[in-house]
Order: C-alpha cells, then sequence, then structure tokens
C-alpha cells in the first residue's frame, strides 16, 4: 500500500504485481466480453479506487466540494440501490435499466469501481433479455453498496 494526500484526504492505495494502482491495470470492463468475464473483472474490481478520487479532487479544486459530492454520494447511495433492486423486483425492465445506469453513472464518478460494474452488468443483462441473470446480479447490490459506504465512511472520516 502506498499513502496519497488528496486534498487534505489521506489515501491508501494498493499497488497490483505491474505497479500501477490497483483498479486501473487493465482496459475498462466492456459488457461484450461476456457475463463470466465481466463478473470475474466485478469480483477483483476495488470497491473504491483512491485514483478516481484523487482525479475528482483534481476536477472540482477545492476539498469541500469533493468532500460535499462524496457526501450527497453516499446519502444519496441507499436510494439509488433501492430503485435498481425494486425496478428489478417489479420486472420492469425499463425503470430497472434507467435505474442501473443512473447507479453506474454516479458511482463511475466517485470512484466505486465494483458497484458501478455491478449496475453496469445488471444494464447488459436488462438489455440481453435475461430479467432473471439481471435479478440474480441485482441480489449484490446491498453488500457492494455497504462495503463501499464503510469505504467511502472511511474516507471521509480519515481513518
Amino acid at each position: 500500500m502506498e499513502g496519497m494526500d488528496v486534498m487534505g484526504l489521506s489515501l491508501k492505495i494498493d499497488k497490483g504485481q505491474n505497479g500501477t494502482a490497483a483498479g486501473r491495470s487493465a482496459p475498462a470492463a466492456v459488457p461484450d466480453q461476456g457475463p463470466r468475464r465481466y463478473r470475474a473483472r466485478i469480483n477483483h474490481a476495488p470497491v473504491l479506487d483512491p485514483v478516481r478520487v484523487q482525479e475528482l479532487a483534481g476536477e472540482v479544486h477545492s476539498q469541500s466540494r469533493l468532500l460535499e459530492f462524496l457526501n450527497l454520494f453516499l446519502v444519496l447511495l441507499p436510494s439509488r440501490v433501492a430503485n435498481v433492486v425494486s425496478s428489478l423486483d417489479a420486472r420492469d425492465v425499463q425503470a430497472a435499466s434507467a435505474a442501473a445506469q443512473s447507479l453506474a453513472s454516479s458511482a463511475s464518478m466517485a470512484g466505486a469501481n465494483r458497484l458501478g460494474l455491478v449496475a453496469l452488468l445488471i444494464d447488459f443483462e436488462l438489455q440481453a433479455g435475461r430479467m432473471d441473470r439481471a435479478r440474480e446480479t441485482g441480489r449484490r447490490l446491498g453488500r457492494d453498496a455497504g462495503e463501499l459506504a464503510t469505504a467511502l465512511s472511511r474516507l471521509l472520516t480519515g481513518c
């Protein structure tokens, strides 16, 4: 682990075998790799990508704005996950797809790699007409969101 200070926030970056930050060593996952390969990528993706958080810090140019964004993301996370899950439970393909895309987008902005990949896989499965697989993948949203909330809380409190 290598430490890094981003606008007063202490981040730890787990260096992979090739010396790049975890989650940055391979190109972004794309749904056309197939569900199995995509699921394997998800399982190895970092919960929170500190490099993305550092990039975000540079984009907002203010520690208070960064903290505000991350806090807002954390506050809205349960409802975003609930929107995906409830739409999947209702078997509403359009609503579930829109909710999954929204979650994937916001997760990507916040550096929530694993959660973003799960949301993308859900949307991919929905677009392919595989509602049961999308619902199966959706079952892991709560666990992944919980891990992310813990990681973000630690980042925001400096622990």
